[in-house]
């Protein structure tokens, strides 16, 4: 491969790059705006993550085979 060639290669892959990024960080900022006006939705998801929080077991694991 022609050092002419890497070159065109590397710039396209980092522009790629940089592409895929910023489309990503743009889906995600539409994704959160889309539940942004839904308070209650938030509220039910934080309650159903605290449940599921107070359910798990404190302390140390148990010792034996597997552990």
């Amino acid at each position: 491969m022609t050092s002419q060639l890497r070159g065109i290669v590397l710039t396209f892959l980092l522009l790629a790059v940089a592409l895929s990024s910023t489309l990503l960080t743009a889906v995600e900022a539409a994704r959160l705006g889309q539940y942004a006006d839904h308070p209650a939705l938030h509220e039910r998801a934080r309650s159903l993550i605290m449940a599921w929080v107070a359910q798990l077991t404190q302390g140390p694991s148990p010792r034996g085979p597997g552990h």
